[in-house]
């Protein structure tokens, strides 16, 4: 190709081969650690879950298990995060299909009103807001679980 070095006349960085060793040794073990962490949401997956929160709790459940929050004193949460997801899902995709909106006929001429369900999903839409708070599954919410934020009585003096 035009422009293009020929093969071989591009010397490398010294150190590239250890540094793409060191990437692929960190790649196994973040592998390793996704593997472990899937099994561990498995194991802690309640039953009579519907299909689409099944497909929820392993994406999520993963990520926290990844993470190291996911604790089964915590599965009862998660899971109602699921069902809240999951009934969130359906109703937008049915809101979508049937419109938001419908038309009625009064004193006043025709007015346009929000479905019953546009109100469900609202309330659905602040408790999901509220347990993705609680669970730190937000940019700005998993601030709270950053461990290198510090305990407020430990002395980072003591090491010394």
């Amino acid at each position: 190709m035009a422009g293009r070095y020929p093969k071989g006349s591009v010397s490398q960085h010294p150190n590239f081969e250890k540094a793409q060793e060191a990437q692929e040794a960190q790649e196994a073990k973040r592998s390793a650690a996704r593997e472990k962490a899937a099994a561990v949401a498995k194991k802690l997956k309640p039953r009579g879950m519907s299909d689409a929160e099944k497909r929820i709790w392993d994406r999520v459940a993963t990520e926290l298990a990844v993470e190291g929050r996911l604790k089964s004193l915590y599965v009862d949460f998660v899971q109602e995060y699921c069902v809240v997801k999951a009934r969130i899902d359906q109703t937008r995709v049915d809101l979508d299909i049937s419109e938001w909106t419908y038309e009625t006929e009064g004193r006043h001429g025709a007015q346009l009103k929000s479905r019953p369900e546009v109100g469900q999903y609202n309330d659905d839409w602040r408790k999901w807001n509220s347990l993705v708070g609680q669970l730190g599954l937000s940019p700005a919410t998993e601030l709270r679980f950053n461990e290198s934020q510090g305990d407020l009585f430990s002395n980072p003096f003591d090491d010394v």
